[in-house]
Parts: structure tokens; sequence; C-alpha cells
């Protein structure tokens, strides 16, 4: 089981293997941009960690790693202290000025009024959780609304209240509701935030748990995967799945002669939570083609898989906290990593940091060669980390150091000695010795260190 992509596109690439495509981007070739380029050793095909291990790595992870949580095992209660803190922690108020979308500054009274909708002055002394799933793709927010506030100057760009996309089928623990009723201060397994209750079905924890263990399931591995149309189910009707979603699969006894007036042949049947008419959680039948790019159960975890899944979202636009149906660079490196079962933090500061792995430090003031020595011994698909970014390290060739990311731009030279900043904002192939920051330092320069997610020895 691999990623791999179809041979017609390889084959374009092949035939422009040294034509220079129209790029700012300095040391980038077309051919540069197949996956293919990057897989030529045997070595990227060899499995890393088994899914036994893999299974292990998780269970560490929940053990260890503050930002993933094991939800079935979740405390059962928060007293009004414990979660008053926890909703403090998100919801709170930026230091630095922020503006409404028609250029207006946050005032303290907005702010207050988001506050307040944050419904802290009900908790009770005692908490109790409940358990909820998502039914379709939705968000997480700083506060309980859509309003979005930006810095000046990136009024469309970066939304600062945008914590992070939610994909179908995700499993919370619900905290709270907010004054409103419209939304709930929840946890996924590796998020906590406000999410819209118009996207979650409350669930009860059994019945959700034993439809997320199931042993029969496909993998998304697509950039993106639907359900087929259903013109009398909207809830099941092209439903988005990206990469890296588990979805369960009905059993054979549950299968029907047809699924709302569609015969299943050619297709995956699979369960989907639904709500039906009083607002409560019903496992619906769906239909995936089965030439949707899917996977049965995981695929192996390979330098290989992780290059060609995430060259499928080569050129898509950059997503700050997953806005314009699209990602960050984190969320890139967590939707590749997900195919292969992994549980790993949402956030790039996270991933370096706090993830479990084998980690290569780079120390502020180490050499150029001292970095060079250590990428030399990186397995492509591995991750490097600088200051707020993560990228998935490719190879060198002609001594320079390719890194596949999802990135907002860098700097040139002029010819008056000035740099100049030039945007990409999309999932691009560059070198590390593209010029990161003004001051004039290079990505290379920039690391802080590069990890594999393996269990450590």
């Amino acid at each position: 089981m691999s990623a791999k992509p179809n041979t017609s596109s390889q084959n374009i690439f092949k035939n422009n293997e040294d034509k220079l495509l129209y790029s700012n981007i300095p040391g980038l070739k077309e051919a540069m941009l197949c996956p293919n380029y990057w897989t030529q050793s045997k070595e990227v095909s060899k499995v890393i960690m088994s899914k036994q291990e893999i299974e292990a790595y998780n269970k560490i992870s929940e053990e260890t790693v503050v930002p993933i949580v094991d939800l079935e095992n979740h405390k059962k209660f928060f007293t009004k202290q414990e979660l008053s803190v926890k909703i403090n922690h998100i919801s709170s108020y930026s230091n630095s000025e922020r503006f409404h979308e028609d250029g207006k500054l946050v005032s303290e009274e907005y702010y207050n009024k988001l506050k307040e909708n944050c419904n802290i002055e009900n908790l009770l002394e005692l908490n109790n959780i409940s358990y909820g799933v998502t039914t379709s793709k939705t968000v997480m927010r700083t506060f309980p609304t859509f309003d979005k506030v930006f810095k000046t100057g990136d009024n469309y760009e970066f939304d600062r209240f945008q914590e992070t996309a939610v994909y179908p089928i995700e499993p919370l623990v619900i905290l709270l509701s907010s004054k409103d009723s419209k939304w709930y201060f929840a946890q996924m397994y590796n998020y906590l935030a406000w999410i819209p209750k118009q996207d979650v079905v409350i669930a009860k924890k059994e019945e959700l748990f034993n439809y997320l263990k199931t042993e029969d399931f496909i993998v998304t591995t697509g950039k993106r995967v639907f359900t087929n149309f259903n013109p009398l189910n909207k809830q099941l009707s092209e439903v988005r799945f990206d990469m890296g979603i588990k979805i369960p699969l009905a059993n054979v006894k549950e299968i029907e002669e047809d699924i709302y007036g569609q015969n299943s042949v050619g297709n995956y049947v699979v369960k989907l939570p639904t709500k039906n008419n009083n607002g409560n959680l019903e496992f619906k039948l769906a239909l995936i083609a089965k030439n949707e790019e899917i996977n049965l159960g995981y695929l192996p975890y390979t330098s290989e898989n992780i290059i060609y899944n995430t060259f499928k979202f080569l050129g898509e636009r950059y997503g700050w906290g997953g806005t314009f149906n699209s990602r960050d660079c984190a969320s890139l490196v967590l939707d590749v990593y997900r195919t292969m079962g992994f549980k790993i933090p949402r956030n790039a500061e996270e991933q370096g940091e706090l993830a479990v792995g084998t980690f290569y430090e780079m120390k502020e003031d180490m050499k150029i060669n001292g970095r060079k020595e250590i990428l030399n011994n990186l397995k492509p698909g591995s991750t490097v980390y600088s200051s707020g970014h993560v990228m998935i390290y490719l190879g060198t060739e002609n001594g320079l150091y390719y890194v596949i990311h999802d990135f907002s731009g860098f700097y040139k030279p002029e010819q008056d000695g000035n740099l100049k900043y030039y945007k990409v904002r999309e999932v691009m192939v560059s070198p590390l010795s593209i010029i990161s920051l003004e001051d004039g330092k290079t990505y290379i320069e920039e690391l802080y260190g590069a990890k594999d997610f393996v269990i450590k020895n």
C-alpha cells in the first residue's frame, strides 16, 4: 500500500526534468515538483514503525504529551475553578491591537461581551462532561463567535479568532455550553476551544467509542474525498473529508439492496454520524466511490507515503488555522501523518518541542556545517522546525537542502542591496537556503531542530 499518484502526471514532469519553471524561488526546477523526484532511493519504501508500534506511540503521547488527550478515559467532571482556568486560558484578550473586518479597532466593551458569552458566571461547583462527535467539517474558535478580528494589514488572511479546522467524525468531550447556547467549549484529542453546536451531535460514550474503534474502516488519502450525492438525505450528500480521516465501514448485515436508491456496487458503504429529527445521534449509511483516494486501514509508515501524500497539496493556498478550505504548515503535517494512524499535536511549536520522537537539536549558535550534518542524516519525510513553522524534509541537490512546506514567503536581495519580500502563501518546494527573515537569515539558519516521530529508544 502506498500513496503514489497516477503515472500520467509523473510522465509530464519527466519530460520537463531540466526545464526551469516560471518561479522567483531560487534553485527550483519543474521536476522537483513531482514526488517521484525525491523517492528514488529504495530506503523510502522501508516501514519505519509497524501498526502496533504506532498504537504504542499514540498511547505514550496520551500519557506524556500535554496537548494529546485520551478522550475515552477523560475525567468525568471539572470544578468551577478548573474549568474557569481552562476557558480563560483559551478565551483571553489580546495584548496587541485587533481590528474588525471593517478596520475599526476592537474595543474592551466588545471583548467583555464575548467573555460574557463564555458563560463562566453560570458554572456549577462541579461540572459534568458529556460526549459528542462532529457531523461535518467545522472550526474551533478562540471565543464563541464567528466574528473575525485581525492585526493591522492582514484583514483577510489571518483571522486571529480562528484556532483550527475540525473534520467530520471527530470525537469530542463537551465541557460547557455558551450563554447563547450556540457553542460548545470542547476538547478534541489535540485541541481545546469553542466549536459551533450546529456541527456536533451529543453521543453516549460507550456507543461513540464502539463505533470509532471498529477494525473495519477506510482512511482518506486524497486531498479531498466526498460521499456520493444523496437526493434523499442532505446530511449524507457530498460530505467532504480531508486527508487522514478514519471512516468506519458498515457491517455486511447492515447493507441493504440499495442505499437511498443507489446500488452499493463500486462503492464503500460507510457509517456516518447524523442528527435525527429530535437532534439525537443516529448512524446512517452513505456511499464513497472506490475510485476515490482512500485506503482500507492506515497506510504503512514510510518516507514514500509521507512524501507522496504531502505533494497532493502542492500549490494549495495557505490557510491560517484551516481557513480558505485549506490548511497551514502544522495541519499539513498533521493530515499527512494521520493517514498512517498518528496522533500528534496540532501546532508547529508543540510538534517540534513536545511530540514523542527523536529530536535533533540545532542550537542558535550552531554553524551551517553542523546543521547540514544533521540534515544529511535525516530520512526524507522527517520534519524540521524553525520558530512557529514546520517543514517536511525532502533531500539534497547540488549542495542545497530541500523541503516542502506551507509557507508565507521569503526575501531576496535587490540590486540596491535591500531585501524584497515575495509572497508564496501555498504549499511549495523550496531550498532551505532562501532568506526567511528581514534580517537576512535563511531558513537553514533559523532551524532549531528536526524530528522523527518514532518511539524513543
